[in-house]
Protein backbone atom coordinates (compact mmCIF):
# COMPACT_ATOMS: atom_id res chain seq x y z
CA UNK A 1 0.00 0.00 0.00
CA UNK A 2 1.10 3.21 -1.01
CA UNK A 3 1.90 6.66 1.29
CA UNK A 4 -0.73 8.29 -0.34
CA UNK A 5 -3.29 5.69 -0.41
CA UNK A 6 -2.58 5.08 3.47
CA UNK A 7 -2.92 9.14 4.01
CA UNK A 8 -5.88 9.24 1.95
CA UNK A 9 -7.52 6.63 4.04
CA UNK A 10 -7.21 8.98 7.35
CA UNK A 11 -9.64 11.47 5.64
CA UNK A 12 -11.82 8.44 5.31
CA UNK A 13 -12.12 8.90 8.82
CA UNK A 14 -14.04 12.00 8.13
CA UNK A 15 -16.60 10.41 6.73
CA UNK A 16 -18.52 8.62 9.35
CA UNK A 17 -18.47 11.81 11.46
CA UNK A 18 -20.14 14.05 8.96
CA UNK A 19 -23.10 11.06 8.43
CA UNK A 20 -23.05 10.77 12.47
CA UNK A 21 -23.09 14.60 13.05
CA UNK A 22 -25.71 15.57 9.69
CA UNK A 23 -28.37 15.95 12.23
CA UNK A 24 -27.04 18.46 14.79
CA UNK A 25 -29.07 20.96 13.29
CA UNK A 26 -32.44 19.02 14.11
CA UNK A 27 -30.83 18.02 17.56
CA UNK A 28 -30.08 21.99 18.40
CA UNK A 29 -32.25 24.30 16.75
CA UNK A 30 -36.34 25.13 17.73
CA UNK A 31 -35.45 22.37 20.45
CA UNK A 32 -36.90 23.29 24.38
CA UNK A 33 -33.87 24.20 26.61
CA UNK A 34 -33.76 25.01 30.58
CA UNK A 35 -30.25 26.70 30.05
CA UNK A 36 -28.77 27.80 27.12
CA UNK A 37 -25.35 30.29 26.35
CA UNK A 38 -25.21 30.83 22.79
CA UNK A 39 -22.84 33.83 22.82
CA UNK A 40 -20.16 31.86 24.85
CA UNK A 41 -20.87 29.20 21.88
CA UNK A 42 -20.23 31.66 18.53
CA UNK A 43 -17.19 33.28 19.85
CA UNK A 44 -15.64 30.09 20.99
CA UNK A 45 -16.31 28.01 17.62
CA UNK A 46 -15.05 31.46 15.78
CA UNK A 47 -11.85 31.05 17.77
CA UNK A 48 -11.82 27.00 16.21
CA UNK A 49 -12.50 28.94 12.75
CA UNK A 50 -9.60 30.87 12.72
CA UNK A 51 -7.29 28.01 13.94
CA UNK A 52 -8.27 26.16 11.32
CA UNK A 53 -7.86 29.17 8.68
CA UNK A 54 -4.51 29.55 10.28
CA UNK A 55 -3.72 25.94 9.57
CA UNK A 56 -4.72 26.27 5.82
CA UNK A 57 -2.01 29.54 5.63
CA UNK A 58 0.50 27.94 7.05
CA UNK A 59 -0.02 24.22 5.54
CA UNK A 60 -1.36 24.84 2.25
CA UNK A 61 -0.24 28.60 1.40
CA UNK A 62 2.90 29.60 3.36
CA UNK A 63 4.37 25.99 2.48
CA UNK A 64 6.40 25.81 5.85
CA UNK A 65 6.40 22.47 7.57
CA UNK A 66 8.26 19.96 9.03
CA UNK A 67 8.28 15.90 8.71
CA UNK A 68 6.56 14.23 12.11
CA UNK A 69 8.48 10.95 11.44
CA UNK A 70 12.12 10.33 9.94
CA UNK A 71 11.65 9.04 5.94
CA UNK A 72 13.07 5.29 7.37
CA UNK A 73 9.61 5.43 9.05
CA UNK A 74 7.23 7.31 7.39
CA UNK A 75 4.65 4.85 6.38
CA UNK A 76 4.78 3.24 10.12
CA UNK A 77 3.71 6.43 11.29
CA UNK A 78 0.93 6.66 8.75
CA UNK A 79 -0.10 3.25 9.52
CA UNK A 80 -0.29 4.70 13.18
CA UNK A 81 -2.09 7.74 11.98
CA UNK A 82 -4.91 6.58 10.26
CA UNK A 83 -5.33 4.14 13.05
CA UNK A 84 -5.28 6.78 15.63
CA UNK A 85 -7.51 8.97 13.28
CA UNK A 86 -10.03 6.01 12.81
CA UNK A 87 -10.42 5.06 16.40
CA UNK A 88 -10.83 8.77 17.36
CA UNK A 89 -13.78 9.31 14.74
CA UNK A 90 -15.14 5.67 16.01
CA UNK A 91 -14.98 7.17 19.44
CA UNK A 92 -16.79 10.52 18.71
CA UNK A 93 -19.69 8.82 17.11
CA UNK A 94 -20.00 6.13 19.81
CA UNK A 95 -20.69 9.48 21.63
CA UNK A 96 -23.11 11.01 19.87
CA UNK A 97 -24.79 7.53 19.66
CA UNK A 98 -24.52 7.13 23.41
CA UNK A 99 -25.97 11.21 24.00
CA UNK A 100 -28.51 10.36 21.31
CA UNK A 101 -31.41 12.91 21.76
CA UNK A 102 -29.34 14.78 24.78
CA UNK A 103 -26.90 16.01 22.13
CA UNK A 104 -26.52 19.44 20.89
CA UNK A 105 -24.06 21.75 19.22
CA UNK A 106 -24.43 24.38 21.09
CA UNK A 107 -24.23 25.04 25.17
CA UNK A 108 -27.33 23.98 26.30
CA UNK A 109 -29.29 21.96 28.77
CA UNK A 110 -32.77 20.79 27.37
CA UNK A 111 -36.14 20.29 28.86
CA UNK A 112 -36.03 17.21 31.19
CA UNK A 113 -32.40 16.40 30.17
CA UNK A 114 -30.78 13.17 31.44
CA UNK A 115 -27.08 12.86 32.54
CA UNK A 116 -25.56 10.53 30.29
CA UNK A 117 -22.68 8.68 32.18
CA UNK A 118 -22.51 5.95 30.41
CA UNK A 119 -20.26 4.34 27.53
CA UNK A 120 -17.52 6.92 26.36
CA UNK A 121 -18.89 9.27 29.38
CA UNK A 122 -17.89 6.76 31.40
CA UNK A 123 -14.02 7.14 30.15
CA UNK A 124 -14.13 11.01 29.88
CA UNK A 125 -16.41 13.92 30.50
CA UNK A 126 -16.19 15.05 27.37
CA UNK A 127 -15.62 12.43 24.80
CA UNK A 128 -16.13 14.14 21.73
CA UNK A 129 -13.34 17.00 22.69
CA UNK A 130 -10.95 14.04 23.43
CA UNK A 131 -12.11 12.88 20.18
CA UNK A 132 -11.59 15.74 17.90
CA UNK A 133 -8.37 16.77 19.18
CA UNK A 134 -7.20 12.31 19.15
CA UNK A 135 -8.75 12.89 14.83
CA UNK A 136 -6.44 16.34 14.78
CA UNK A 137 -3.12 14.28 15.69
CA UNK A 138 -4.41 11.49 13.99
CA UNK A 139 -4.60 13.13 9.98
CA UNK A 140 -1.20 15.24 11.43
CA UNK A 141 1.05 11.95 11.89
CA UNK A 142 -0.79 10.19 9.04
CA UNK A 143 0.20 13.43 6.37
CA UNK A 144 3.74 13.29 9.01
CA UNK A 145 3.10 17.22 9.45
CA UNK A 146 4.04 19.11 12.86
CA UNK A 147 2.03 22.28 11.63
CA UNK A 148 -1.22 19.58 11.96
CA UNK A 149 0.40 18.24 15.11
CA UNK A 150 0.56 21.80 17.36
CA UNK A 151 -2.51 22.89 15.60
CA UNK A 152 -4.63 19.75 17.01
CA UNK A 153 -2.69 20.48 19.98
CA UNK A 154 -4.24 24.21 19.59
CA UNK A 155 -7.73 22.94 19.81
CA UNK A 156 -7.18 22.00 23.23
CA UNK A 157 -7.13 25.61 24.32
CA UNK A 158 -10.89 26.23 23.12
CA UNK A 159 -12.32 23.10 24.16
CA UNK A 160 -11.14 23.23 27.72
CA UNK A 161 -13.11 26.59 27.53
CA UNK A 162 -15.69 24.72 26.14
CA UNK A 163 -15.78 22.31 29.12
CA UNK A 164 -15.57 24.99 31.42
CA UNK A 165 -19.16 26.72 30.18
CA UNK A 166 -20.95 23.38 29.86
CA UNK A 167 -19.77 22.01 33.06
CA UNK A 168 -21.04 25.11 34.91
CA UNK A 169 -24.58 24.59 33.71
CA UNK A 170 -24.25 21.03 33.85
CA UNK A 171 -23.47 21.57 37.48
CA UNK A 172 -26.02 24.02 37.91
CA UNK A 173 -29.10 21.92 36.27
CA UNK A 174 -27.63 18.32 37.75
CA UNK A 175 -26.23 19.44 41.36
CA UNK A 176 -24.93 16.76 43.55
CA UNK A 177 -25.26 13.84 40.35
CA UNK A 178 -22.91 15.82 38.57
CA UNK A 179 -20.40 16.65 41.34
CA UNK A 180 -20.46 12.83 41.95
CA UNK A 181 -19.85 12.03 38.47
CA UNK A 182 -16.65 14.30 38.28
CA UNK A 183 -15.06 12.66 41.23
CA UNK A 184 -15.50 9.31 39.16
CA UNK A 185 -14.64 10.52 35.88
CA UNK A 186 -12.18 12.97 34.24
CA UNK A 187 -12.80 15.80 32.00
CA UNK A 188 -11.05 15.18 28.84
CA UNK A 189 -7.71 13.21 29.11
CA UNK A 190 -8.31 9.56 30.92
CA UNK A 191 -5.28 9.11 33.27
CA UNK A 192 -5.10 12.88 33.30
CA UNK A 193 -5.45 14.30 36.90
CA UNK A 194 -6.30 17.73 35.94
CA UNK A 195 -10.46 17.84 36.85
Amino acid sequence: MSLMTLRLGSLGALLPLLVAYADAPWRTFGQRYVAHRWPEYLVLFSIELNLLLLWALARLFVGRDAPVAPASLSTAFAVAGVLLAWAAAAFAVWAKLTLGRWFSASFAVKQDHELVTRGPSAIVRHPMYTAFVALGLGLAIAWDSWVGVGFALLFVVPFWMHTAIEEQMLEAHFGDAWREYCTRVLRIVPGWKVR
